[in-house]
C-alpha cells in the first residue's frame, strides 16, 4: 500500500533543509524486507522531493512494481509496473533516471513532491576473488544478499539519488532473526517476532547516500559523553573489541579537541566477510583481515574516524578538487607522527616525497584542483601526499593555533554541507593575516614542485650568507615558497626562513661558528627531492610503469608467474626470457 508523507519525514526535511544550507534535501522513508535464500530485496520508498531536484537515478537492474508521485495541490499520479524479478545476479552498472515532475508546472521554492517507489531485486555478487591492492583500486562490490552477508553499497543506486542533493533517511529493515543490520544514523528500533527482527534506523543529517550492511554480528555497545560507540564483529573476541572501543574513546576526544563537536550520535566499527576499508557516517566497514592486523587501531583506524569530520560531515565540492583526502592524512597519518616525536614526523613527510618521486613520472601528474579520488600510486602520491604537504606549509606560514582555529571554522560553517579548497585557503587567511591567493593560484592549480639548489654559503664572523634557487619547468613562474635554513653550529642549528616568490633568494642570518648549511633539512616543503636524498627503496620499483620480470624455469616457474601477475594487479606482466645457461667445457680457469 501507498503511504501518504509522514509527520516523521516533514520533521526530517526541515531538520535537514536547516543543515544542508543551499543544496535540496531529499528526504526518504524506506522499507527494504531481504529474501536470503532466493537472494532478494524489496524495497518500498516515500520520498520528499524539493524543488530544484528533477530527477532521481536507480539502479536499472531492479524491478519496478509501482511509481506514484503526490503533487503540492494533492493531485496523485499512480502507474502499476509489475516488472518481472529476475534471476540472481550481480547489480547492474547503469543507472535509470525518473522525472520527478514530468508533466506538472514547476515547483515552487519551499513546495515538495512526494514520490513513492515500490521495486524488488535479486542480487548475488561473488565475493570470493575481491583483494586489497597494493596501489590501484580494484574490482569493488556493489550488493550481494547472501547466507555469507548483505552488503549494498551507496554506489549502486539500490536507493534513489539525486545529483547536486543530499539525502536524509528513515530506514526500517526486516531481516531473519539473528541477524543485525547497521547503517548511518541512529537506531531507534530493534524488535524481534516471528522468527524476523526488525529495526529502525534515522538519520536527519543530509548525506549523499547510504549503504547497508547485515550479518550476524555480535553487538558491544559502550557511551562515549554522549556518543556511543560500538562494535559489530562476526567472532566473540573481547580483547579485540576492548582494543578498538579503547581507541574509539581515544580518537574521539582527540578529534573534539583539534576540529569541534563530533558530528554524529554514534560511531561503529563494522567486521566484512570480504575485504573492505570504508568510512561512511558515523561508522567503518574494514575486512576481517585488515581488522586483526595490530598496527591497525593505532594508525588506519583513528583515519576512518577523522573522515567524520572531513567528508562525512563536511562535504567535498568535487567540482573544484579533493582537499579531503590531504586534511585527513594531515590530521591522522601525519599528526599519529609528531605525536610520536619530530623524527618521526620528518620521517613521514620525507617518505611522501620520495613517493612523490618514485610514482608521479611519464606525465602521471595533476593539479590539486582535478584530483578527484585515488585510483593508482601516482593519484595517491598527489591526492593524499602532496595535499597533505600544503596544508603542512599553509600550518608553517599561519603557525598551529591560527591553522586549528581556521579548521574549526570551516567545521561548524560548513557542517553537513560542501566545502572547496577556497573556503579552507579564506578561512586560513582570515585566521592567519597572509594573503594566501598566490599559494593557492600556485599549489592547487599547478602540477609539478620546485627542485630546490644552495647556490652559495658564506659566512662572514657570525653571519652566514646563503643563496637559494629554484628550478621549475620551462616556462613556468617560480613557486612560492617559505624554506628553512639551517646553519650547524657548536650550540646546535641555528634555522632562518628564506621567503622565495621568484628563482632566486639571498638569506643573511646570525650563527655564531656555523660549520655547514642545510636547506629544508626537516622536509617541511613539498619539492622534488634530489637523486642523493633517496636511498634505493622498493617504492621506485613499484612506480615504474612497465617493470620487467625474468622468470627462472623448473619447479619456481608458476609461483614466479602468479608472483608477477599479483605485482601488476591485473596488468599484462613484461616477461623477458632468462639468459642462458652457461655450458661447462673441459679445461681450467
Amino acid at each position: 500500500m501507498l503511504r501518504s508523507t509522514t509527520i516523521l519525514g516533514a520533521l526530517l526535511l526541515t531538520a535537514a533543509a536547516a543543515f544542508a544550507g543551499a543544496m535540496p534535501v531529499v528526504t526518504h522513508d524506506v522499507q527494504v524486507r531481504f529474501d536470503l535464500p532466493n537472494h532478494g530485496f524489496e524495497v518500498v520508498d516515500v520520498m520528499s522531493v524539493p524543488a530544484g531536484v528533477d530527477t532521481l537515478l536507480l539502479n536499472a537492474g531492479v524491478s519496478l512494481q509501482s511509481l506514484s508521485r503526490r503533487h503540492p495541490d494533492g493531485a496523485v499520479e499512480e502507474q502499476r509496473l509489475d516488472a518481472a524479478i529476475g534471476e540472481a545476479a550481480p547489480p547492474d552498472t547503469a543507472v535509470v533516471r525518473l522525472q520527478v515532475n514530468p508533466v506538472g508546472r514547476p515547483l515552487a521554492a519551499g513546495e515538495a513532491m512526494q514520490v513513492t517507489l515500490a521495486y524488488a531485486a535479486r542480487w548475488r555478487e561473488s565475493t570470493a576473488d575481491v583483494t586489497f591492492s597494493r596501489e590501484n583500486v580494484g574490482r569493488e562490490i556493489q550488493g550481494t544478499i547472501s547466507d555469507e552477508g548483505i552488503y549494498l553499497a551507496a554506489s549502486s543506486y539500490w536507493l534513489p539519488l539525486a545529483d547536486k542533493a543530499l539525502h536524509a533517511y528513515r530506514l526500517k529493515v526486516v531481516t531473519p532473526a539473528g541477524w543485525e543490520p547497521l547503517t548511518q544514523g541512529e537506531r531507534t528500533r530493534h524488535q524481534e517476532r516471528d522468527g524476523l527482527l526488525t529495526t529502525v534506523w534515522e538519520s536527519d543529517e543530509p548525506s549523499d547516500s547510504l549503504t547497508l550492511i547485515a550479518n550476524r554480528y555480535l553487538v558491544t555497545e559502550r557511551d562515549f559523553g554522549g556518543v556511543l560507540g560500538a562494535t559489530y564483529f562476526l567472532a566473540d573476541e573481547p580483547a579485540l573489541v576492548e582494543t578498538y572501543l579503547e581507541r574509539t574513546g581515544a580518537y574521539l576526544d582527540m578529534y573534539r579537541e583539534m576540529i569541534g563537536p563530533y558530528p554524529f550520535t554514534r560511531f561503529t566499527t563494522v567486521e566484512n566477510w570480504f575485504p573492505t576499508g570504508y568510512g561512511m557516517p558515523g561508522w567503518t566497514l574494514l575486512g576481517g583481515q585488515v581488522l586483526r592486523l595490530p598496527f591497525i587501531p593505532t594508525t588506519s583506524f583513528g583515519h576512518e574516524i577523522a573522515h567524520n569530520w572531513w567528508g562525512n560531515s563536511v562535504y567535498v565540492d568535487a567540482a573544484r578538487g579533493n582537499w579531503c583526502e590531504g586534511l585527513t592524512v594531515y590530521c591522522a597519518d601525519h599528526h599519529y607522527k609528531e605525536l610520536e616525536s619530530p623524527a618521526a614526523a620528518r620521517e613521514y613527510r620525507r617518505t611522501l616525497l620520495k613517493d612523490y618521486a618514485a610514482y608521479v613520472r611519464d606525465g602521471r601528474d595533476l593539479p590539486l584542483r582535478d584530483f578527484r579520488e585515488r585510483h593508482s600510486g601516482a593519484t595517491r602520491a598527489v591526492g593524499y601526499g602532496k595535499s597533505m604537504m600544503v596544508f603542512h606549509m599553509i600550518d608553517e606560514a599561519i603557525g598551529r593555533d591560527a591553522f586549528l582555529a581556521a579548521l574549526r571554522e570551516v567545521a561548524r560553517t560548513h557542517l553537513f554541507r560542501e566545502a572547496s579548497w577556497d573556503d579552507f585557503l579564506s578561512a586560513f587567511a582570515a585566521h592567519g593575516a597572509r594573503d594566501l591567493a598566490v599559494f593557492g593560484e600556485a599549489w592547487l592549480g599547478r602540477a609539478g614542485a620546485p627542485l630546490l639548489r644552495l647556490e652559495s654559503a658564506v659566512r662572514d664572523g657570525d653571519l652566514v650568507t646563503a643563496t637559494l634557487t629554484q628550478d621549475v619547468a620551462a616556462g613556468e613562474p617560480a613557486w612560492p615558497l617559505r624554506v628553512p635554513v639551517a646553519a650547524t653550529t657548536p650550540a646546535g642549528p641555528v634555522v632562518a626562513v628564506a621567503e622565495l616568490d621568484g628563482p632566486r633568494a639571498v638569506l643573511t642570518w646570525s650563527a655564531p661558528g656555523a660549520t655547514a648549511v642545510q636547506v629544508d633539512p626537516d622536509y617541511h616543503v613539498f619539492r622534488r627531492l634530489h637523486p642523493e636524498e633517496i636511498e634505493p627503496t622498493l617504492s621506485q620499483v613499484l612506480g615504474d610503469p612497465a617493470p620487467r620480470f625474468v622468470l627462472p624455469a623448473g619447479q619456481l616457474a608458476d609461483a614466479a608467474s602468479a608472483f608477477a601477475a599479483d605485482w601488476v594487479e591485473g596488468g599484462d606482466a613484461v616477461v623477458v626470457a632468462p639468459p642462458p645457461t652457461p655450458r661447462a667445457t673441459a679445461g681450467s680457469w
